[in-house]
């Protein structure tokens, strides 16, 4: 079985990062053992752009089995008053060939619709002392590359065909490298190491990777409709539940989601005790297109009382979507979770519990942010990065930790002191918040 991790992320344009960099502690020695790595700042201080930036990965990388879209313009992704925005990522890769570091770059614009790539770059290089990178795959301003030939080296059938899969890609706003019609092209120019390296990232670590950002929970809190992020043998994703009444699935997802209670049910009772989830079938129906469907509804059990799963807190409704793909990052080496402000409505205690447990003894990678200094006493200084009110240098660790230290007594005192490489926080003075307050107050009494 293949092994990928995120080694590094480079953003430059992107939301309001200007220039940011953030390496996590992972390396082949270290490839069994969990990543988690937590991203602390002000708000809006670019904590949610690597959920982001995540986000866009899944898209691009997916377009090898679906056809998923880059992001509408509404978004606004790209730094205001900048044309492109790049992202740069790097994995450790371990595969039956051997280890290697794989290099992905993009570079993104908008047009009135939605992004598109302009630039795209798959490197990779062995992890042998004296080893050079070598191209897989790229679009530049210059052509297209595969391996060591260009676009004029190339017969007229093979030019065609890459020409018409560049527009056919740019037209449906994917990527060009992962498009799902340049197969049957590599297959043809690529070793099979090389073509093993390209479904290692585009559908092994797709596979396990799963972002969960305030899209995805927003509808928990507006909508009542609960998203189960899933990870399990033979479903990814996400299937939501809808919480305001007896829901109605069709047979696939109804069983996926038994499955992942019957998961979930086996941890809950130890994080809130005397909790847990019973399904109650109400009918086997058939749905708007025909095919089988069951309607049903989950309960919260505590002892012998039973009641439907809305009436838990928001916090405990939040740590029940998210319970399966914390289980993988806890089992599976391959998985890869980010999650944006993952302490919401979580007991600060529980939450440090979690990530202690996850960090001791997990296997996966789990990204999160957060604005819950709990977490800073629990996680070494390595897994934590803390944005700063720079927009070129927009991530960094700190420094001056010593054993009898914690991170959190030395972010406060950074906050309020300052000492880093970099401002951490734009002051906020007490004075002029209660006068602001006052003003406020009198010209709209």
């Amino acid at each position: 079985m293949a092994i990928i991790k995120i080694k590094k992320i480079k953003l430059k344009n992107l939301r309001n990062v200007r220039h940011g960099e953030v390496t996590l502690a992972v390396s082949f020695e270290s490839f069994l053992q969990a990543n988690v790595v937590g991203l602390y700042g002000q708000n809006g201080s670019g904590k949610t752009t690597i959920v982001d930036a995540f986000g866009l990965l899944k898209t691009l990388i997916s377009g090898w089995l679906a056809e998923v879209k880059l992001p509408p313009q509404e978004k606004r992704l790209i730094l205001a008053g900048e044309d492109t925005a790049s992202l740069d990522f790097e994995f450790l890769v371990e595969n039956q060939f051997g280890t290697f570091f794989v290099h992905y770059y993009v570079e993104l614009q908008e047009d009135q619709h939605r992004l598109y790539t302009t630039l795209e770059r798959l490197t990779y290089r062995e992890n042998d002392k004296g080893k050079r990178s070598k191209v897989l795959m790229a679009m530049t301003e210059k052509g297209i590359q595969i391996r060591n030939s260009n676009l004029p080296d190339m017969s007229e059938q093979a030019r065609i065909q890459l020409l018409v899969i560049q527009q056919l890609a740019r037209k449906e706003y994917r990527s060009f490298l992962f498009h799902k019609d340049l197969k049957p092209l590599l297959q043809e120019r690529l070793t099979e190491q090389e073509i093993q390296l390209i479904k290692n990232i585009a559908v092994d670590f797709n596979r396990d990777l799963h972002v969960v950002n305030n899209q995805n929970i927003a509808p928990l809190f507006e909508e009542r409709i609960m998203p189960f992020s899933i990870h399990l043998e033979k479903t990814r994703g996400q299937i939501p539940y809808d919480l305001k009444g007896p829901a109605l699935l069709p047979e696939d997802e109804f069983y996926a989601l038994c499955e992942v209670i019957e998961q979930s049910n086996r941890v809950l009772a130890a994080i809130i005790p005397g909790l847990t989830i019973k399904i109650n079938i109400i009918t086997k129906q058939t749905m708007d297109d025909g095919g089988q469907g069951i309607r049903f509804e989950f309960l919260s059990q505590r002892g012998e009382q039973e009641l439907p799963l809305r009436t838990e807190s928001e916090g405990i409704l939040k740590i029940i979507s998210i319970l399966s793909v914390l289980i993988a990052v806890y089992n599976n080496p391959n998985a890869c979770v980010v999650i944006d402000e993952l302490d919401s409505g979580v007991f600060e205690y529980l939450l440090g519990e979690l990530l202690t447990v996850i960090d001791e003894d997990g296997k996966g990678q789990l990204v999160f942010t957060s604005h819950n200094l709990r977490v800073l006493e629990v996680l070494a200084i390595k897994n934590l990065w803390f944005t700063t009110t720079n927009e070129n240098h927009r991530y960094m660790q700190l420094k001056g930790i010593k054993e009898i230290n914690n991170a959190r007594d030395v972010y406060l005192r950074a906050i309020q002191l300052g000492g880093q490489d970099e401002e951490v926080y734009k002051e906020t003075k007490t004075f002029k918040i209660k006068r602001a307050f006052r003003k406020a107050g009198v010209q709209h009494d």
